[in-house]
């Protein structure tokens, strides 16, 4: 938790919009294939900015409350005017894979990627730059970076951003 007392709901400003904007272009998706009313949790001396999609009606009611720490479906956060994802947002886009290209590693990259390694051999559909990375049965299991290390040789790897995997090792 980044600070004692909960805060309150406010619009995304432009250099919020600018930085998740950035974000879904590198996927190559829009805002609005993600979240429909989005809103930013703004706490008094708070190191970053957590930002929901809120249904119109909960926004209602949240904003009647005098202090939060949480609402609706959680993006993420912005921190020095760029967007973190979270884990949460991967199931929703990964609905959108078949026309964003996520990576798809076999169990043994799987594995790996779960214990935050670097994935070298064991990746079934790749592409490089940020991507909801899945295994075998297009479950979401994190996010990571595909990089082609040798174009000659097509060596490519994965780099882990976050996976579920981080909940056991630190996040939890």
């Amino acid at each position: 938790m980044q600070a004692e007392k909960g805060g309150k709901l406010v619009d995304l400003s432009k250099s919020d919009l600018k930085a998740l904007e950035n974000f879904v272009s590198q996927l190559g998706i829009n805002i609005s294939s993600i979240a429909t009313n989005l809103k930013k949790l703004e706490i008094e001396n708070g190191k970053y900015n957590d930002i929901f999609d809120i249904p119109i009606q909960l926004e209602i009611i949240v904003n009647s409350l005098e202090s939060i720490y949480t609402t609706g479906f959680y993006l993420g956060y912005i921190k020095n005017n760029k967007f973190y994802p979270g884990l949460t947002l991967l199931r929703r886009i990964s609905r959108l894979c078949n026309e964003i290209n996520c990576i798809k590693l076999n169990k043994k990259g799987e594995k790996q990627f779960l214990y935050g390694k670097i994935v070298k051999n064991n990746i079934i559909s790749f592409k490089e730059g940020l991507r909801v990375i899945l295994n075998e049965n297009d479950e979401p299991i994190g996010w990571g970076i595909g990089k082609v290390i040798n174009r000659k040789k097509e060596i490519k790897i994965v780099e882990p951003v976050k996976d579920l995997g981080w909940y056991l090792r630190r996040g939890g």
